[in-house]
């Protein structure tokens, strides 16, 4: 005789918890054809608008539907890595891309569910962001020795992402003591908080805050060595959200920022007047080009003003330029020459309270990959080779802020906060390493 086999007995809340779930895997696996394509169109439309958190809403929709598709994989792995701070998460998307990687790719169409295949080289990239430098040369080694890299790939950028994970396994081997202090609370929110310019004394910080529908600045005053609470003065400068500080001038009279407008962006002044900030004002055409110009800051004396451009006449795609003020004025500018600017990118420059150094953002010179923050010197009116500021102040990853104070020694960046993918405000200070005793000697 068979043995009858015991009755499955489910509570009525057991019953309840497993129609809930099969009813929301429903959807998922029920979309239609028309469903998924418009997902994709829309997840399309926003990855070439070069807005990733919204198109990697609908590429994680996608995603749900078929985990395996080679090309929706590529596409979440681009966003990710192209949002700043989580770039790690690209990585497993890119693993399961390069599975289906192939030269034969055709971009961008709904049908496609292969990956292109240099989906290799941006699953090293997203390694050496990471810091598994190991892992991104082994990927970057696949990638070159490949039949079908030779002719289809620039072998300069490919050489270039190489070299820079083998310099940083160099720059990590010796690397600067700094004491790393997080600004906390009423600076430092749950949401990102970023890129700070301050006055000279530390007293004045204008700084960014992402807020649930744009992006705000905010400024502090230090009294009695605490900050006071934030004010809100976007509204006073007249910000509709896509303008950002770059610099104080030394009596704390004129802030300058950049203002967004469309796919390019210029720098404007606002001024102190009446206990608030007026409406900002764009400068001259010395200044404001038909290009795009990121970041400024001004000499301690007000005579010069530094600059970051990509204007007709660089070295490569944004350089760091100075004008001078005559008459009340900004003069023409020039351009700092090839031991600040390279093929590549330099922006965010910032003085030393001197004056005689400059600390800015590279693509170019000895960087351990995408943005190092670089130093130089100012001796008979030339600027020295450009000086990497050293690991951990620089990272595998971008770093694009180094405001200092001061010599130098201590400045201000910004960082992930622990545990978070969200950005703080922190002050750091050079305790040790070559590069201290570098910019206490100016």
């Amino acid at each position: 005789m068979k043995k009858r086999l015991p009755a499955l007995s489910l509570s009525k809340g057991s019953l309840i918890l497993l129609i809930l779930i099969f009813a929301s895997l429903i959807p998922l696996k029920s979309q239609t054809l028309a469903e998924r394509k418009e997902l994709f169109s829309n997840g399309m439309f926003f990855f070439e608008s070069e807005d990733y958190k919204e198109a990697v809403y609908y590429f994680l929709k996608l995603h749900d539907y078929n985990p395996k598709n080679g090309n929706i994989n590529y596409h979440i792995g681009m966003c990710y890595l192209n949002m700043p701070g989580e770039e790690y998460k690209a990585i497993p998307y890119f693993e399961q891309a390069i599975e289906k990687a192939s030269i034969q790719y055709k971009k961008s169409t709904f049908e496609e569910s292969k990956a292109p295949f240099h989906t290799y080289f941006y699953l090293a990239q997203a390694y050496r962001i990471n810091n598994q430098l190991d892992k991104a040369l082994e990927m970057l080694d696949k990638f070159t020795s490949s039949r079908y890299f030779e002719g289809n790939y620039n072998v300069g950028v490919v050489n270039a992402e190489i070299e820079a994970c083998k310099r940083a396994k160099v720059i990590q081997d010796k690397p600067i003591e700094i004491d790393l202090h997080n600004l906390g609370e009423p600076i430092n929110t749950p949401s990102n908080n970023y890129d700070p310019v301050l006055t000279p004394d530390e007293s004045v910080i204008i700084y960014m805050t992402s807020l649930k529908f744009y992006n705000a600045i905010f400024m502090s005053r230090k009294v009695d060595g605490q900050w006071t609470e934030p004010e809100n003065i976007t509204p006073q400068v007249g910000s509709d959200g896509e303008s950002y500080p770059t610099c104080i001038s030394a009596d704390g009279t004129e802030l300058y920022l950049v203002k967004k407008i469309k796919s390019s962006s210029h720098i404007y002044v606002s001024r102190w007047e009446n206990g608030k900030w007026s409406i900002m004002q764009p400068l001259n055409s010395n200044i404001n080009s038909s290009k795009s110009e990121v970041y400024a800051c001004l000499s301690p004396d007000g005579k010069y003003l530094y600059f970051s451009s990509n204007r007709r006449g660089g070295l490569g795609g944004f350089d760091i330029w100075r004008s001078e003020k005559i008459n009340g004025d900004w003069g023409k500018a020039e351009n700092l020459g090839p031991n600040i600017n390279t093929k590549s990118d330099e922006i965010a420059p910032f003085l030393s309270s001197t004056g005689r150094v400059l600390f800015f953002a590279s693509q170019g010179h000895q960087n351990m990959g995408g943005f190092d923050i670089f130093y130089s010197k100012l001796d008979n009116n030339k600027w020295s080779p450009a000086v990497n500021i050293g690991f951990p102040i620089n990272t595998t990853g971008d770093n694009k802020f180094y405001f200092p104070v001061g010599n130098g020694t201590s400045g201000y960046i910004t960082r992930k906060k622990d545990d978070s993918d969200m950005m703080d405000i922190f002050r750091v200070t050079i305790l040790s390493g070559d590069q201290l005793k570098d910019l206490q000697n100016q």
